[in-house]
């Protein structure tokens, strides 16, 4: 936490909590999304506004429940104002903790939540909605990772746009039967 607090963001400064995480520390599978939103930042929780509580819906419907059976972060561990998208310096800033995060839990599936999180832990220019649907690996050579990866639509995005939460439904299923064929605890 130490490393957080004295990260160099512009964002510590206008927040009202830094945002790290939540779930079970001992899962075996790792939501990451994008930054935390008003809610989020007024309980110091990732995922708990109507975005979070969609969440919670969604994998509740395949046995995930993040009490349980999945931990949870963001790229970026302030809010940023008006919840607009963080700046590639915002993400950049805070990318080494994201990753030394995975390092430390080592998580047998990483599920990326919406565009940032998606690229910038792939590194790749790619758009969700290429990648989601996909077999995905996020390779961290400096720490000699290889995790496979998922990629979904954000929360937020299919509150704003329910009409991709048929997308979605198909994406819940494959993660699903992923996670019984690979024997991956949920």
């Amino acid at each position: 936490l130490d490393k957080i607090l004295n990260l160099d963001c512009n964002l510590k400064d206008i927040a009202t909590n830094v945002v790290l995480s939540d779930g079970n520390f001992d899962s075996e599978i790792m939501f990451i999304g994008e930054a935390p939103g008003a809610e989020e930042d007024k309980l110091g929780k990732p995922f708990v506004g109507q975005a979070g509580k969609l969440l919670d819906n969604m994998l509740n419907f395949i046995g995930l429940n993040r009490k349980t059976n999945f931990y949870i972060t963001n790229i970026v561990f302030w809010r940023p104002p008006g919840n607009r998208t963080p700046t590639k310096s915002e993400i950049n800033t805070c990318l080494p903790i994201t990753k030394s995060h995975i390092k430390i839990f080592k998580p047998k599936l990483l599920i990326f939540l919406g565009n940032v999180a998606t690229k910038s832990l792939l590194k790749t220019e790619e758009g969700i909605s290429k990648l989601r649907g996909k077999k995905l690996t996020y390779i961290d050579e400096e720490h000699k990772l290889k995790i496979p990866a998922r990629a979904f639509f954000h929360p937020a995005y299919l509150l704003r746009n329910p009409i991709d939460k048929k997308k979605v439904w198909s994406d819940l299923i494959e993660l699903h039967n992923y996670l019984k064929e690979k024997k991956i605890r949920f």
